[in-house]
């Protein structure tokens, strides 16, 4: 009976090493795996890169200047280019309520402005080329508006005229006048 006992207590020693050399493979082949997977997770810690000793070259500023406003041109009233027919239409019609010769009226527009409502030479301006205080001067007399753009009127202008010469105004065209 001895040896039975003996036996049973030697195998169960046995198994018990065997059990023990189990766990304990077991416990490396995990820890193993864990410590592969911590590994495997972690961040690679970055390495530094090495700056460069040399300091960039600064571009030049641009310093823009202010650009200027452009100045304000005046309004000119003007209406769109005027035919021939329409003009004398004009000045028959204003020869006609002031009393005065149209082909006077024609001729200095000719004479001045060769019919262009929209010339300017030097300040004068318009068919019959008003200055601007005689434009003025004339259009306070008949009640008009004196705005000194208006003299790029065709109508306007022709009516100015007319009133003018029906006034014996006819001087202010001193190269003009018949």
């Amino acid at each position: 009976m001895m040896k039975v006992i003996f036996a049973f207590i030697f195998g169960v020693a046995v198994s018990f090493v065997s059990f023990s050399t189990i766990f304990e493979q077991e416990d490396k082949t995990e820890t193993q795996v864990l410590s592969q997977e911590v590994t495997a997770t972690e961040t690679p810690t970055p390495t530094p890169t090495e700056t460069p000793l040399e300091t960039p070259t600064p571009t030049a500023i641009s310093t823009a200047k202010a650009t200027p406003s452009p100045t304000p041109t005046p309004t000119i009233i003007v209406q769109p280019q005027y035919s021939s027919q329409e003009i004398n239409g004009f000045i028959e019609r204003f020869s006609s309520q002031y009393g005065v010769d149209p082909n006077v009226v024609r001729y200095i527009a000719i004479c001045e402005s060769g019919f262009n409502p929209l010339a300017e030479v030097a300040g004068y301006a318009g068919l019959f080329q008003f200055g601007p205080v005689t434009w003025a001067n004339i259009r306070k007399q008949i009640g008009e508006d004196t705005n000194p753009d208006l003299r790029f009127n065709a109508e306007e202008a022709a009516q100015t005229a007319a009133y003018a010469l029906s006034q014996g105004k006819g001087a202010i065209w001193p190269n003009c006048t018949p």
